[in-house]
């Protein structure tokens, strides 16, 4: 039974993994998805100081909005993609309006608008339409150890990054 379960989750991983490569048709959608979270991932690994402002914040939330628009007007969606695709237009509305006009913490915004959690979730709902992926429990499960996996695998990149404030001796520029 493991077994099994493991095999599955491991088919799942390996479409999202494949996907963009087995089909062409999706990289208009993808890659935006993916060069943005690459280089906001890797400039906050360089900038080590820094942290997402509101403004980011705000336009990662437009991220879903704009991926959830483009999936309803370029695919024939069935009910349950029309579901997930609404989900993530709403979410992006909602996520916006909270950043838009401060109606949480910062940290609360800053969490729910990062890179890692934009991006990353607007490419497994791109795959799991584009693909017509079953919709199971089994599925559900994988999307979220992809997730996790994918934002772990690059906060380990931020860690071995030098932060631009150091040279490559670990001295400290004068101010």
């Amino acid at each position: 039974m493991e077994e099994e379960i493991a095999a599955a989750l491991a088919e799942v991983i390996e479409v999202f993994v494949l996907t963009p490569f087995e089909n062409p048709e999706i990289v208009p959608t993808i890659l935006p998805l993916v060069a943005g979270f690459v280089v906001i991932e890797l400039y906050f690994g360089k900038h080590k100081s820094e942290e997402l402002g509101w403004n980011t914040a705000v336009g990662n939330a437009v991220i879903w909005v704009s991926t959830g628009v483009s999936l309803y007007m370029t695919e024939t969606l069935s009910t349950p993609e029309l579901y997930a695709t609404g989900a993530l237009i709403g979410l992006g509305l909602l996520v916006g309006y909270m950043d838009f006009f401060h109606k949480w913490s910062a940290t609360m915004a800053f969490m729910v608008s990062s890179a890692g959690v934009v991006y990353t979730l607007a490419y497994i709902l791109v795959v799991l339409v584009k693909t017509d992926l079953p919709l199971t429990q089994e599925t559900f499960e994988t999307s979220l150890i992809f997730f996790v996996v994918i934002n772990v695998v690059f906060k380990v990149i931020q860690m071995l990054e030098i932060d631009q404030k150091e040279n490559l001796y670990g001295f400290k520029p004068r101010a």
